[in-house]
C-alpha cells in the first residue's frame, strides 16, 4: 500500500521535488544564508565582536543580534541588540542589564537580560525568550499579531513566563514546565 510516496519500505521523494519554491521561500532561505555568512566577528575599533546569540523571527521578517559591549562591567553587564526589519531598517540598543526590570522591560531589554543569563552562566534563555514573545503576540490577536509585533512595547515577563508554565503544566508537558520554572526564577 502506497500513501503520498510511502510504500514499503522505501520513501520516494518525487512529490517533494517537484515543488518550485514561491518567493516567500526564497525571500526566507536568503535571509537565512545572510544570517550564516555573517557569523564573522564583527570589526569594532581594535577588537572584533561575537555576538553572543542571534535571532530570526520569520512571522515578521526581522533578524537580530544581540553583542555584549566593550563597556561592560560586573557591576553593569552591558549589551548592544541589534535588529534589522524585513526591509532591512536598522534598530540598535545599548541596554545596561543591571537597569532591567523583567516585570515592565521591552523585547530588546529582554534580549539583553538573556544574554547576561547566558553570559554569566546561568542558562541559555534565548530561545525561551521568542516562544515567550510569540505567545504573547499570538494570546486573544488577530492572525496577523506575529507580524506585528512591538519590540518597544513593555512586557512583564515574569507574568508571561507564569501563563506559559501553567499552559505546559496543563498540557503534561513536564519538560516544558521546568524549563519555564527556570527562566521564571532569574526574572522574580
Amino acid at each position: 500500500m502506497a500513501v503520498n510516496g510511502i510504500s514499503g519500505n522505501y520513501y520516494s521523494a518525487e512529490y517533494t521535488n517537484n515543488k518550485t519554491p514561491g518567493t516567500a521561500d526564497k525571500d526566507f532561505a536568503d535571509r537565512i544564508n545572510d544570517i550564516a555568512k555573517s557569523a564573522e566577528p564583527e570589526e569594532t575599533g581594535n577588537d572584533k565582536e561575537k555576538p553572543v546569540f542571534r535571532w530570526l523571527y520569520s512571522a515578521d521578517g526581522s533578524t537580530g543580534e544581540v553583542y555584549k559591549a566593550q563597556s561592560d562591567t560586573l557591576e553593569h553587564p552591558v549589551y548592544r541588540v541589534k535588529s534589522w526589519d524585513a526591509a532591512g531598517k536598522l534598530t540598535e540598543r545599548v541596554i545596561d542589564v543591571s537597569q532591567v526590570d523583567p516585570r515592565g522591560c521591552n523585547t530588546y531589554e529582554m534580549y539583553a537580560y538573556a544574554a547576561d543569563l547566558k553570559e554569566t552562566g546561568k542558562g541559555s534563555f534565548e530561545e525561551t525568550v521568542l516562544h515567550a514573545a510569540s505567545a504573547r503576540a499570538a494570546a486573544g490577536a488577530g492572525q496577523n499579531a506575529l507580524a506585528s509585533w512591538d519590540y518597544l512595547q513593555d512586557i512583564d515577563w515574569a507574568e508571561t513566563a507564569q501563563e506559559l508554565m501553567r499552559s505546559a503544566y496543563n498540557y503534561g508537558d513536564l519538560q516544558g514546565y521546568w524549563s519555564w520554572k527556570q527562566f521564571l526564577g532569574f526574572l522574580q
